[in-house]
């Protein structure tokens, strides 16, 4: 999955369209704790997530909140780094 910085409005429309892409469905709240809660119990796998144009995701986000989600993705990418492939979540963020 990509998500392109320059198309995202904002924090709740950055959550939408990570749950559509990952198929959470009406029950997720979006939010950081919601996001971390789905991706540490492995919901889904694999999954590879880019992040192309940080810089202006950076700008949409805030700087402390667009940390705050990296920190959290880099989080859950350390966690399965010893996993087969399959079973991987991975994370990677271009400015």
């Amino acid at each position: 999955m990509v998500i392109d910085g320059r198309c995202v409005l904002d924090e709740t429309d950055l959550h939408l369209r990570l749950a559509g892409a990952f198929g959470y469905g009406p029950t997720y709240r979006p939010g950081l704790v919601s996001l971390h809660r789905r991706l540490a119990a492995g919901d889904p796998r694999p999954v590879q997530l880019t992040c192309i144009n940080g810089t202006a995701l950076r700008m949409v986000l805030g700087n402390a909140r667009f940390d705050e989600f990296v920190a959290l993705l880099q989080t859950i990418e350390a966690g399965d780094e010893g996993k087969n492939w399959a079973d991987r979540f991975v994370f990677r963020l271009f400015d």
